[in-house]
């Protein structure tokens, strides 16, 4: 006799999945006589065992039979060529129960593999941050001008719709010197941002920021910045007498 237990299996339709499986069955070929013979010795164990046999069992247990009886006794009104095969059914709902099996086994993987995470909460680091103060005469290298000249940059393309045109320079590096000497005769010191309006073109700006490069390379103008990638302060050289 097969002997099973009982909690081995969740309900008719696993405990065939494993006799198919126990006894190599091709699943679209079941012999239903084999295959209800293996069902049935489990009823009975469970029967000897005074067990209550649950009612789904005994109807997947007269469905069995049903399908042996009518493979063994044919209808003999129906034509062969139209004949259906009675395990039809009964082999659909094994292939669907299969495969919603395995993906109850993917889904439960999943979740055992996600258990094993932990997510962090994101934390307050701002206490962290430091403010990088530098010394007032400290005189900042290129790389830090081009910085500005970024944000800068940014700020004016912001303020402008997003077109091409293509027309002739109307600002020159000339009137660009001549405008910061300006500045820096009604004030001692001027910061960056104060050389623009910000209604300026990008050509404006570029064209500051060549000149700017030009005077303080000659020395006529001297940049300072008290800050790390903030605005820096543009006062006289040593050479601002010089005419540019």
């Amino acid at each position: 006799m097969y002997e099973v237990k009982l909690d081995a299996f969740n309900g008719p339709l696993d405990l065939l999945l494993h006799l198919i499986k126990e006894f190599e069955i091709d699943i679209y070929d079941i012999p239903m006589k084999a295959l209800t013979k293996q069902y049935m010795q489990y009823i009975h164990a469970m029967n000897q065992l005074e067990i209550n046999v649950a009612s789904e069992y005994l109807v997947v247990a007269s469905e069995l039979l049903m399908i042996k009886s009518r493979m063994l006794l044919p209808d003999i009104n129906q034509i062969d060529d139209t004949d259906e095969d009675p395990r039809e059914e009964l082999v659909e709902k094994l292939i669907e129960y299969q495969n919603f099996k395995a993906y109850a086994e993917l889904l439960n993987d999943k979740k055992e593999a996600r258990a094993r995470l932990y997510t962090k909460t994101p934390s307050d680091l701002s206490h962290y941050e430091k403010s990088e103060r530098m010394s007032d005469d400290t005189t900042i290298d290129l790389t830090e001008l081009i910085v500005a000249y970024q944000k800068m940059k940014t700020r004016v393309a912001l303020k402008k719709p997003t077109r091409v045109q293509i027309k002739k320079e109307t600002y020159t590096i000339q009137q660009s010197t001549a405008h910061i000497h300006q500045k820096l005769q009604q004030q001692s010191s001027i910061t960056f941002f104060e050389l623009f309006t910000f209604n300026e073109t990008i050509e404006h700006v570029v064209t500051h920021f060549l000149a700017l490069l030009e005077m303080a390379k000659t020395g006529i103008i001297q940049i300072q910045q008290t800050e790390a990638f903030h605005n820096f302060d543009i006062t006289k050289g040593v050479n601002y007498d010089v005419k540019s």
